[in-house]
């Protein structure tokens, strides 16, 4: 296992609660023209809530504009100067567990400088919780800071995660019963983890997904099943994602989706017009060997839906990796959803 610890004098630019993630761009393209015109303190205030909502709608390095970029940079910049945080003098030590890491004096001069990285040695890291005290020894001025661990999982089923977005991939069987009116219509019977299908079998992969925030440029990447393929044989078909009325959705999961937080008691089985408000998005599909790449240009802050259709083939016993989702252009906004076992029978 690998953690670094990243320090930096600008905390906004990494990290800061998302206290105005509900805020529309041109309101608050309008909050950095008045405060640059103005420059008050007042409005480095107001400004200095807003950080997180802007650079998560960043677009690469810039943001809608040419013009929009220079407004918020030179409104940053103007913050920077008022609140004096531009000539820290300061001294820290890094430790964890205890154990010092690093000791480094800021200064200035390191204003404009990338962020001190520390890696923590192995020997370091314990099992359980592990403390990371970052200690001022001397002079004043804020200090920000972030961590990071990569490792390596040996958990079985993967379990779902996510930042600022979520995702769940159901599967069901598609059961066809003949009716007097309708001809045959087709029921959902819920595949949980573990469960069996026989080959030949059509199923339906319902993939739910949550935006915490309007965003643009995503990806899903559904990794499918060694026994399971999609029915649709041509990319680019059409498909829509369809938007969940709040109302419709189990009562106390608001704000992460079940399987995100360790349920899988809730299925989001929506079949109804009435469980949707009728906004869509169109979603581009490529049909790819191992998975089902899904792109959208822009998805709005809510609870979206869409499914396609999948047919079992291969016996044998199958791990359906989880869905994994992210951001195009900004790679920290991610999820990925719960791995799945399946049984497929001849």
């Amino acid at each position: 296992m690998k953690t670094i610890i990243s320090i930096t004098l600008f905390g906004f630019l990494y990290l800061l609660p998302g206290a105005a993630q509900q805020n529309d761009y041109a309101k608050l393209k309008s909050d950095a023209e008045q405060f640059y015109a103005a420059g008050s303190y007042a409005r480095a205030n107001d400004v200095y809530s807003k950080p997180n909502w802007l650079i998560k709608n960043r677009r690469g390095a810039q943001w809608s504009n040419t013009r929009d970029t220079a407004i918020v940079v030179l409104t940053l910049n103007d913050y920077l100067r008022t609140s004096k945080e531009l000539p820290p003098q300061l001294t820290y030590e890094l430790l964890v567990n205890e154990t010092s890491i690093a000791t480094k004096q800021i200064t200035g001069t390191d204003a404009f400088g990338a962020p001190s990285k520390f890696e923590i040695p192995r020997e370091v890291i314990r099992d359980g919780a592990n403390e990371i005290t970052i200690r001022r020894t001397s002079g004043d001025g804020p200090l920000y800071f972030s961590a990071q661990a990569k490792f390596f999982s040996l958990e079985e089923p993967i379990a779902a995660a996510g930042n600022e977005i979520f995702v769940r991939r159901q599967y069901f069987k598609l059961i066809n019963h003949p009716t007097l009116l309708k001809g045959f219509v087709s029921e959902r019977v819920p595949l949980n983890d573990g469960d069996t299908v026989k080959s030949g079998e059509q199923m339906e992969a319902v993939i739910t997904i949550e935006a915490k925030n309007n965003y643009e440029y995503l990806l899903f990447e559904d990794l499918k099943a060694a026994g399971l393929e999609a029915v649709q044989l041509r990319s680019g078909e059409n498909l829509y994602v369809r938007e969940i009325k709040s109302g419709a959705l189990t009562p106390g999961s608001a704000g992460v989706l079940p399987a995100a937080r360790g349920s899988k008691s809730s299925l989001m089985n929506f079949k109804s017009t009435n469980n949707f408000t009728g906004r869509t998005r169109w979603v581009y599909q490529e049909l790819r060997d191992r998975k089902v790449a899904l792109f959208i240009d822009h998805l709005p802050e809510g609870v979206w839906q869409l499914s396609y259709e999948m047919r079992a083939e291969s016996p044998g016993a199958f791990h359906a990796l989880p869905v994994l989702g992210h951001a195009m252009y900004v790679p920290e906004i991610r999820t990925n959803g719960e791995e799945v076992r399946i049984r497929v029978l001849d």
